[in-house]
């Protein structure tokens, strides 16, 4: 038998086999498989410009996938610091020609996918996020997610973007898509139309996304109150109890609540209620404010200030404070408006009844502006004609300072929107319009030209028919219905006829007379959907308690309800949780000055009665 120091040399020799069996088999693997994942260390102090030229070239002495990573990874970091160009540069490098691993691949196309939104060219990117690197249900990465939703709201697809935060959101549950994602579902659905969004109901096939859509439509429903929202909500949450949405409200939804909570209790109103323009606004403020208590959505307590005659302001406003209100509505006139502008601060929210005329700041913070400005509607009315492709206006008005300063705001706005003013003519209230009609569409000088060669010529050779300028696309008229009525047929007289016209809106009195203004037939103007909306109910309910007034007052009355309706929604303007009301006057938004604006509706005379125009129809050339 061997002995026992045999045996231990005989087991030292068979693992010093064993160690190089396994040494020769670590090689041949290593030979066989991928090269390792190359990683250069951090160091510390380091900048981001460093770092992307270590990255990039570690990306040139390397090969394959290593090569790739640091190239990625160098493209990814000049994309933080807003190096676009060389970041589309390095993206086409001559290495991503190779077939990638999918996680570099997925890096790879999100980085060129937001350069070229970046670059203002979401088309591209949905390419690449769609046919590079296709999103599927097997794909629910919710960095894709999130960048093809925001291409989709760059393309102004709203109810894709939806559908793509919604998709597949319960593979992120307790991940980042838990209130994100919630939040980015609501903003694109709070972006899509309501008849897109009726479409997008009939046709949704799960019950993720029907819950999301019945839960907009229910706040929608309810838009002119904060409780009746709060009450949908509830009653949505009680039918939808599964919906993961009824679990984690977006977060707008989440803060309708404190709005309510911190919504004014005292609201002053400090109106020139001798005047019929403060009558006009207190009677439609009225009007909203008893709708809102009919319907069981709660109203503030309302005080009434005379501001009739009044030269300064501060007195009476102070009173309304003392007196314990904490949301001042008024004053109306511009000068007292001026007034409360140019104090350093105002102890409580402040709605203005006009605007302003100083525009060098915005005033205190809690001072707010909403009012009928012109310069809102003449923008509108410039928009739509450029829009249709116009370049060239006539403006037609009546003389005066008033109206003077009214063809200046369109002719400023006309210009901005990259068009020309190639003709103006005023008329005085007796004017003879055909002579303003002739100067206006340069019938006069057809005629002069005329008289010229027939002086030149045997009368019996000579057949003249009268031309009007060629290089007109639309008329921009001011004038009332009654100077309309003269003006419209007047056009047609002297070949006009087939010109589109956009009118002020003081072409319409809101009158329901079809029979005289058929000579309004054709023009197309721009006004609040309180006067053309004549189905709407509680417009029927307002004109039973008060009398039917010309549409001056009516609009002002219309004001007075968007007054009471944005009582308690100014805090969600002005913080962008609320994006737009829909109101008596326009959808209201409010800009960075803290103005609100309105959005008008386009209409046109049709046999005598105005008609609501679809967007698609309102103008072509």
């Amino acid at each position: 038998m061997p002995n026992k120091d045999n045996n231990q040399f005989l087991l030292k020799i068979e693992n010093q086999k064993l160690v190089l069996i396994l040494f020769i088999l670590g090689l041949i693997a290593a030979c066989n498989s991928n090269p390792p994942t190359a990683k250069l260390p951090i160091i510390e102090g380091e900048s981001t410009s460093q770092r992307i030229d270590e990255l990039l070239a570690s990306a040139n002495n390397s090969l394959g996938a290593n090569a790739a990573r640091f190239r990625i990874s160098a493209i990814e970091l000049l994309l933080e610091q807003g190096s676009l160009n060389q970041a589309e540069f390095e993206s086409n490098a001559d290495g991503f020609r190779e077939t990638l691993p999918p996680e570099l691949r997925r890096r790879l196309t999100t980085a060129k996918a937001n350069i070229a939104n970046s670059q203002g060219n979401p088309q591209l990117a949905l390419q690449f996020l769609t046919e590079t690197l296709p999103i599927n249900s097997n794909n629910t990465n919710p960095q894709l997610r999130r960048l093809l939703g925001n291409t989709y709201l760059l393309l102004d697809r709203p109810a894709d973007a939806f559908r793509s935060y919604i998709e597949n959101t319960e593979e992120f549950e307790g991940n980042e898509s838990s209130q994100d994602f919630h939040n980015l579902a609501w903003d694109a659905l709070m972006e899509i139309a309501d008849t897109e969004l009726s479409t997008l109901a009939n046709s949704a096939s799960n019950y993720t996304s029907r819950g999301w859509i019945e839960l907009a439509k229910a706040v929608a429903d309810q838009e002119l109150s904060i409780k009746g929202q709060l009450d949908a909500i509830q009653q949505w949450r009680r039918v939808w109890s599964s919906h993961d949405a009824a679990r984690i409200l977006p977060y707008p939804l989440v803060q309708l609540q404190q709005n309510w909570e911190q919504r004014p209790r005292q609201v002053a109103l400090l109106l020139p209620l001798q005047e019929q323009a403060g009558r006009a606004i207190q009677e439609g403020f009225l009007s909203a404010y008893y709708q809102s208590i009919d319907a069981n959505r709660g109203a503030p307590l309302i005080k009434f200030y005379d501001s009739s005659g009044v030269t300064n302001i501060y007195p009476i406003y102070d009173e309304a404070v003392n007196d314990g209100a904490d949301l001042i509505i008024g004053p109306l006139d511009k000068e007292l408006v001026n007034q409360l502008h140019r104090l350093p601060n105002l102890s409580i929210p402040t709605l203005a009844l006009n605007y302003t005329d100083q525009d060098s700041f915005s005033g205190p913070e809690n001072f707010f502006q909403f009012g009928l400005a012109p310069e809102n509607e003449i923008e509108q009315a410039a928009q739509l004609a450029a829009s249709a492709g116009f370049k060239n206006a006539a403006i037609i008005t009546p003389s005066g300072s008033d109206y003077l300063r009214l063809k200046s705001l369109f002719e400023n706005a006309w210009n901005e929107a990259g068009g020309t003013v190639v003709s103006e003519s005023a008329f005085d209230s007796d004017s003879d319009y055909a002579e303003i009609i002739k100067q206006s569409m340069a019938i006069d000088a057809s005629e002069e030209r005329a008289k010229k060669i027939s002086a030149l010529l045997p009368r019996d050779r000579i057949e003249f028919v009268p031309r009007r300028r060629q290089d007109i696309d639309f008329i921009y008229l001011i004038a009332n219905p009654r100077q309309g009525r003269q003006i419209r047929p007047t056009l047609a007289f002297y070949f006009a006829e087939s010109l589109p016209v956009i009118a002020y809106p003081s072409i319409y009195d809101g009158s329901d007379n079809a029979d005289i203004n058929n000579d309004l037939n054709g023009i197309i103007f721009l006004d609040a959907p309180w006067l053309l909306q004549e189905s709407n109910s509680f417009k029927q309910q307002v004109s039973n308690s008060f009398r039917r007034t010309a549409g001056p007052l009516e609009r002002l009355r219309a004001m007075g309800i968007d007054s009471f309706r944005l009582h308690d929604r100014l805090k969600q303007l002005s913080s962008l949780e609320l994006d737009a009301l829909g109101g008596a006057t326009g959808v209201l938004t409010m800009n960075s000055d803290r103005e609100i604006q309105r959005q008008l509706l386009a209409a046109q005379f049709l046999n005598g009665a105005p008609q609501i125009l679809a967007p698609s129809k309102q103008l072509s050339r």
